[in-house]
């Protein structure tokens, strides 16, 4: 049996996180940010996106990027674990369940929208 999240069900909890970044206390963080996160799923290579960030928008798209600055490796049970609340995103990194790789600040500002 396969308890993995549907890749719908992973591209609504990404929506909702990057939903977040409508909210007041992120408008002012990410008006001026424009960046690319890569994600990698270590259990599910289909469900790969990544999300754009320019002037204070976000949008998912599905595959890889070329020009990603940011890259976060973790399973899809455990990114939904941290978008649902379930799990601290720094509790995940410390525990080794989430890689990220590019500048720290960019990561620390990311950790916004998974709160």
């Amino acid at each position: 049996m396969n308890d993995l999240p549907t890749s719908q069900e992973l591209k609504e909890s990404l929506k909702k996180m990057v939903g977040k970044i409508e909210l007041p206390k992120n408008k002012k963080r990410f008006a001026n940010y424009n960046k690319t996160l890569q994600f990698e799923f270590t259990d599910d290579e289909d469900a790969e996106c990544h999300i754009v960030f320019h002037e204070g928008t976000a949008s998912i798209i599905d595959g890889l990027s070329e020009n990603a600055e940011l890259l976060i490796t973790t399973s899809t049970e455990t990114i939904m674990a941290i978008i649902d609340g379930t799990l601290s995103p720094t509790r995940a990194f410390m525990a080794g369940k989430i890689k990220a790789q590019g500048p720290m600040n960019d990561l620390m500002k990311l950790q916004a929208l998974m709160k």
